[in-house]
C-alpha cells in the first residue's frame, strides 16, 4: 500500500505577481533576514536548501575586479569595507566577479543600495544594478573570464561570453531587462533571448538610498530575476519569449520566439558578477543557497510498493520499519531498479534479506547458468540498481541468507561442494550508476560466492582455474557519489566498495570488515571434491607462480579489496574510514587523484594503502600483520605525500615487508608509539626489481622455490629516486640496487645497496 501526502516545506508570505505565487522559506538563513524566496515556476518545483557560499566582504581575496579605463572622470574605487562591497565608478563600467564557479540549482541573493550622489561629482547616478550569472568564456572556460586582456570592464566586451544577465535601472534608471548571452559569436551579433516588458515601469526601477534585495535563480531551465519580493522576470522551457535580432539595415528588432533548449541550452555552471556603470553601489549580505527539488512524501510498507516508488521522481520515501524478504523475481530480476531522480529513501529500521537462491533463479531464467565447474558466467546482477540522479538512500540494512542457516564459514571444502551456497553468476548488492547519489548509514552483510576460502589462488580475471562468481558490496560508476557512515561485512569473495569510472567520489566515516584464513588450513582439506586437494595444494594463478605449493604460515584473504578504485576513476576522497581483513585495504592507485585522511587499515593481506601520483595519505595508521602496510604500485608514480603511524601486530603471520616503495619524489613518514620488540621487525624496502608479492624480510634474497620466477619476471629497468623517507620506527630500511639519490632519515638501521643515497640516523637528524 502507498499513502501519499504533500510535504509543505515552504510557508510564509504570499505575493500575487502577475498571477504567480511566491512563498518565503520558513527558516531564516542565519543573517537575521528571511532566506531566498520561492516564486513563480519555482513553487512546487524546488525548495531552499543549504547555504553553500557567503561573503562578509572582509577583503577582496575571493573577487576579481575589472574597471574600464576612463581618465575623463574622477578615479574609481572598489573596496571591501565594513562588511560591504563599496563600488564607486564615475563614468565607467565595472564588473566584480565572484571567483567560485557555481552550478545550476542555486539562488544568489544580496542587498544593494544606491546612495544619492554628490552633484559636484561628475559621472555618478543612481542606476545600473546589473548582474551576470552562470557566466563562462566559451573560448577559455578555465580562467578566461578573469583575463584582463579579454575583459577589461567595457560592457561590450562581455558580448562573447555565455551566461545570463539581468538589469534594474539601466539607461539612466529607465529600463529593466533580462538577457541570455552570448550577444556576439566570432565578433558578429547573434539572436539572443531578451526580456524587456518591464522597461519604463517605476515599480521596477531604483529608489536612491533604499536597500534593495536582489535574487537570481538558476534551476536547470528555470531562470528568475527577483527584486524586493517581486518576480521581475523568469524564463522556463517552452515559454513564449522575445529574441533580440538585427534587421537588414542593422537595426535592433524584437521577435517573438519560444524558449527551446535545443536552440538555447541550459547553462549548467558558471560565475556570478556584479555589473555597474557610472554609479555608486554598496553591496552586502551576499549569499548562495542550493535549491532542492520539492518533494512529495510517500509512505510504503512492502517491497512492491518500494519498487513502484523507485520508478518516480521528486519524492521523500519512508518505508515502514521491519524485515522484508525478497522471495520472488520481478521482471526477471532480483531486487529492483531505482530509475527515478531527486528521491530520498528513508529506510531507518528496515532490513532486506535476499536469499542466495534468488540469484541462481535469475541466472537460470536469463540462460546464464551451467555446470559450476565449467565455463564463465556472462554478466552479473545487482540487488539494487540506482540509475536516477540525486538519490539518497539512508538507514537500510541489507543481508544475504543461505538456504540453511550458517554462522561464519569454517568448512570451506563442504561449502564449495554445495551449489546452494553460491549464485550461478556474479553479484553486486547495490550499484550506484547515477550522479550525485548519497548512501548514508547503511549496513551490508555480503554472503555467497564461488570459490570461497582461497583468495586469489584459483584466479580473479580471465583464465581462472575454476568458474568465478564474485559477490561484491557497493559498485560506484556515477559522479559525485557520497558513501557516508556505512558498514560492509564481506563473507564472500568480491570487493566491498569499488569505483569504476566515477569522479569526485567520497567515502567517509565508513567501515569494511572481511575474513581471512591461515594457509596451513588448506592442507586439512582431504576429502574428495575439496578444492585444495583437487589442485594438489598448489597455487593455480597467476601463471608466474602456477604449480608452486601453497606457502605455509601465511594468512589468506577470503575477500577482495575494502575500498578500491579502478582505471577511469577521477578523484577519490576517503576520510575517517576503517578497513580490516581484506585483500587490499584502501587501494586507490588507479584513480586519477586521491586523498586519504584519518583512516585505519588492519590485518590486510596484500597491501594496506596505495595511492596514485600526487596523492596524499594524512594522519592515517595501520599494521602489517599479514601483508605490507604501504605499497607504491608503479615506478611511474611520483610526488606522493604519506603520513602513516605503524600500529602493533603481535599476531603477525608471514614473511612480508612493512612497505614496498618505488617511483620518484615521494615524501613518506612512518611513526610508531609502540615499544621496540612488541611486534616482529619488517623492512621498508625501496628500489627493487622483484615483484612486490615476492618481497620478504630476507630481501634482497629470493624466496626459496621462487628463484626461477625471480629471474624470469624481474625488471631490467626500475626507478626509485629522489624519495625522502622519515622512518620514526625501529624497523629497518633496505635500499635496493635500483635506489638512486634518495634521502633516508631513520631510527632503524639502513642498508644501502643503491647509488648516491643519503642516510641519516634520526637520533642525530635536525629539522
Amino acid at each position: 500500500m502507498i499513502a501519499r501526502f504533500t510535504r509543505v516545506a515552504l510557508v510564509a508570505a504570499v505575493f500575487p505577481i502577475s498571477g504567480a505565487m511566491a512563498q518565503e522559506k520558513s527558516a531564516e538563513d542565519g543573517s537575521g533576514k528571511g532566506g531566498p524566496l520561492v516564486m513563480g515556476r519555482g513553487v512546487g518545483l524546488f525548495e531552499i536548501g543549504d547555504l553553500i557560499a557567503e561573503e562578509k566582504f572582509d577583503s577582496l581575496k575571493d573577487w576579481v575586479v575589472q574597471i574600464q579605463d576612463n581618465s575623463d572622470f574622477p578615479p574609481a574605487k572598489v573596496e571591501a569595507k565594513d562588511q560591504a562591497l563599496n563600488c564607486f565608478v564615475p563614468g565607467r563600467g565595472c564588473t566584480v566577479w565572484f571567483k567560485r564557479r557555481l552550478k545550476t540549482r542555486i539562488a544568489i541573493s544580496y542587498d544593494v543600495i544606491c546612495p544619492t550622489p554628490n552633484p559636484a561629482v561628475k559621472g555618478v547616478e543612481p542606476k545600473d544594478i546589473n548582474n551576470f550569472w552562470m557566466a563562462i568564456d566559451p573560448a577559455r572556460p578555465i580562467g578566461g573570464l578573469f583575463n584582463p586582456a579579454r575583459y577589461d570592464g567595457d560592457f561590450g566586451g562581455y558580448d562573447k561570453m555565455n551566461g545570463y544577465y539581468a538589469s534594474t535601472g539601466g539607461g539612466r534608471n529607465t529600463t529593466t531587462r533580462m538577457r541570455r548571452y552570448p550577444r556576439k559569436v566570432d565578433g558578429k551579433p547573434v539572436d539572443h533571448l531578451a526580456l524587456t516588458e518591464r522597461d519604463g515601469k517605476a515599480d521596477y526601477l531604483i529608489t536612491p538610498d533604499k536597500v534593495m534585495r536582489v535574487q537570481l535563480v538558476a534551476y536547470d531551465d528555470v531562470i528568475q530575476y527577483i527584486v524586493d519580493g517581486k518576480l521581475v522576470y523568469e524564463m522556463a522551457k517552452d515559454d513564449a519569449v522575445q529574441v533580440q535580432s538585427l534587421d537588414g539595415s542593422g537595426k535592433r528588432v524584437m521577435k517573438d520566439a519560444v524558449y527551446e533548449l535545443e536552440k538555447f541550452p541550459v547553462y549548467r555552471e558558471g560565475f556570478f558578477g556584479f555589473r555597474m556603470v557610472g554609479t555608486h553601489h554598496v553591496y552586502s549580505n551576499f549569499r548562495v543557497h542550493a535549491l532542492m527539488p520539492a518533494h512529495t512524501t510517500i509512505e510504503v510498507d512492502s517491497i512492491d510498493a518500494l519498487r513502484e516508488a523507485s520508478l518516480r521522481s521528486n519524492q521523500h520515501v519512508v518505508m515502514k520499519p521491519g524485515t522484508y524478504v525478497l522471495r520472488d523475481l520481478v521482471g526477471g530480476r532480483v531486487g529492483f531498479e531505482m530509475s527515478g531522480s531527486d528521491n530520498h529513501f528513508d529506510l531507518s529500521g528496515v532490513k532486506f534479506v535476499t536469499p542466495i537462491a534468488l540469484y541462481t533463479q535469475q541466472a537460470r531464467e536469463q540462460g546464464q547458468s551451467g555446470d559450476r565447474r565449467r565455463g564463465r558466467r556472462r554478466g552479473g546482477v545487482g540487488t539494487i540498481e540506482v540509475r536516477g540522479d540525486r538519490v539518497t538512500i539512508e538507514g537500510g540494512t541489507f543481508e544475504n541468507s543461505y538456504p540453511k542457516p550458517k554462522g561464519p564459514i569454517t568448512d570451506f571444502g563442504s561449502y564449495n561442494q554445495d551449489s546452494d551456497n553460491f549464485p550461478e553468476m556474479g553479484v553486486t548488492e547495490i550499484r550506484l550508476r547515477g550522479d550525485d547519489i548519497k548512501l548514508v548509514d547503511c549496513r551490508f552483510t555480503v554472503r555467497g560466492s564461488y570459490p570461497y576460502g582461497y583468495g586469489n589462488m584459483y584466479g580473479i580475471g580471465s583464465g581462472t582455474a575454476v568458474p568465478l562468481r564474485k559477490h561484491c558490496g557497493v559498485l560506484v560508476t556515477g559522479d559525485r557519489v557520497l558513501i557516508e557512515g556505512c558498514y560492509v561485512k564481506m563473507e564472500a569473495f568480491g570487493h566491498a566498495i569499488y569505483v569504476q569510472g566515477g569522479d569526485q567520489i567520497t567515502v567517509r566515516n565508513t567501515e569494511v570488515e572481511g575474513e581471512v584464513r591461515e594457509s596451513n588450513d588448506f592442507y586439512r582439506e582431504t576429502n574428495e571434491g575439496d578444492l585444495a586437494k583437487e589442485f594438489d595444494y598448489k597455487i593455480q594463478w597467476p601463471d608466474l607462480v602456477r604449480g608452486l605449493p601453497v606457502p605455509r604460515d601465511h594468512m589468506i584473504n577470503l575477500t577482495e579489496d575494502g575500498i578500491r578504485a579502478y582505471g577511469g576513476t577521477g578523484h577519490m576522497t576517503v576520510e575517517n574510514c576503517k578497513v580490516t581483513k581484506t585483500r587490499g585495504g584502501i587501494k586507490l592507485y588507479m584513480a586519477k587523484s586521491a586523498t586519504i585522511t584519518d583512516c585505519e587499515v588492519r590485518d590486510c593481506v596484500i597491501q594496506g594503502f596505495s595511492i596514485p601520483s600526487r596523492g596524499s595519505i594524512k594522519r592515517s595508521r595501520g599494521n602489517a600483520a599479514y601483508g605490507p602496510l604501504l605499497y607504491v604500485h608503479m615506478d611511474s608514480h611520483s610526488s606522493q605525500n604519506i603520513e602513516l603511524e605503524v600500529l602493533p601486530a603481535p599476531h603477525a603471520l608471514g614473511d612480508h615487508p612493512l612497505a614496498a616503495i618505488k617511483g620518484a619524489d615521494h615524501r613518506i613518514r612512518f611513526t610508531s608509539k609502540e615499544s621496540a620488540g612488541s611486534t616482529p621487525l619488517r623492512p621498508i624496502i625501496v628500489g627493487y626489481s622483484l615483484r612486490f608479492d615476492y618481497l620478504t624480510v630476507d630481501f634482497p634474497k629470493v624466496p626459496e622455490g621462487f628463484e626461477a620466477n625471480y629471474k624470469k619476471y624481474g625488471s631490467d629497468e626500475y626507478r626509485a629516486s629522489d624519495i625522502r623517507i622519515e622512518n620514526g620506527t625501529t624497523n629497518p630500511v633496505i635500499l635496493g640496487e635500483y635506489s638512486r639519490d634518495n634521502r633516508i632519515t631513520s631510527a632503524g638501521p639502513v642498508t644501502d645497496l643503491g647509488k648516491r643515497n643519503t642516510t641519516v640516523s634520526q637520533t642525530t637528524a635536525k629539522d
